[in-house]
């Protein structure tokens, strides 16, 4: 049989054509997937950044760009550690405060012989930080040596500060520290209750500047001091104990929560401001200040 030359030649044509398409087509993919898929990764460091234990590949074209990307991913992670370390703390906070505790402070009234003339009035502040001092000194205080204690520290910020004023908390830790010689003293806001219990058991005496007419003290000559201070000592499942040297019946004196954390203002006035303003007067101005606590460490 006798094949047809012409057709074998055309038959053999369309079979090489068809190889080369085959081929092309191979090249051609190769080229187009062949750097994503086969490629080496690259050797810059600024082309891989690290999130959320992921890798992603990027390509940075400039080095302020990468350096806004390290700087933003910093930021997140220091945010989310503050949240999570504010988280911790009060956690741990809660951990450490006691169902009760009742430390054994000694108490003056700021009058100790009964005589509320004005001197003795405003003698709140010297009258927390003697109790502060000798419960420090774990000292025995009489009525005799509270008297001259006020009298003396009077007359030393008469002599220093200019006058007997009302004082805020970073005077009252002025005094403390250069009069009393009290060295572990410092103030601090107060949020909640639980930050003056914490204080308390750790140990540690709290003295709270308080707006006197809030808290409705039964014995307090009505209607109460405009600004006042007390020594927190302790506290039960209800209330915080004082000594509160506003009355002579003020040891162990206590005060629910919620009264006394409304109560806490501090006087909002630097010293010696506002000195001629009624009693009144003083009562209003006192509820603008913040709500602070001074800490007395003994150890």
């Amino acid at each position: 049989m006798r094949l047809n030359t012409g057709k074998s030649k055309k038959i053999i044509q369309k079979i090489i054509i068809s190889f080369i398409a085959i081929a092309v087509i191979f090249v051609f993919d190769f080229a187009i997937f062949a750097p994503q898929q086969f490629s080496a990764p690259s050797t810059d460091p600024s082309l891989n950044k690290e999130l959320g234990g992921g890798q992603i590949r990027a390509t940075i074209k400039s080095t302020e760009e990468r350096t806004s990307i390290i700087e933003e991913s910093i930021t997140e992670q220091e945010e989310e550690n503050k949240i999570e370390g504010i988280v911790e703390t009060s956690a741990e906070i809660l951990k450490q405060i006691k169902p009760d505790v009742n430390l054994e402070v000694p108490f003056t009234v700021q009058a100790p012989h009964a005589v509320w003339d004005d001197l003795h009035n405003e003698a709140c502040e010297e009258a927390v930080l003697i109790m502060a001092k000798y419960w420090l000194n774990n000292s025995d205080l009489n009525k005799e040596t509270a008297e001259q204690e006020i009298l003396d520290s009077v007359k030393w910020q008469e002599e220093n500060f200019g006058g007997h004023y009302d004082l805020q908390v970073l005077d009252i830790v002025d005094l403390a520290r250069r009069y009393f010689t009290i060295e572990k003293i410092y103030y601090s806001s107060v949020n909640s209750i639980d930050d003056i219990k914490h204080q308390l058991s750790k140990g540690n005496v709290v003295i709270t500047p308080m707006a006197g007419r809030l808290l409705n003290n039964p014995y307090y000559k009505p209607p109460g001091p405009p600004y006042h201070t007390v020594v927190v000592k302790g506290y039960d499942k209800n209330n915080i104990i004082t000594n509160d040297p506003g009355t002579r019946r003020g040891a162990d004196f206590s005060y629910s929560y919620d009264n006394f954390l409304n109560s806490i203002h501090d006087w909002p006035f630097a010293l010696g401001e506002k000195t001629g303003l009624s009693k009144d007067e003083r009562a209003q101005e006192v509820l603008k200040g913040e709500k602070m606590m001074i800490v007395v460490e003994k150890e």
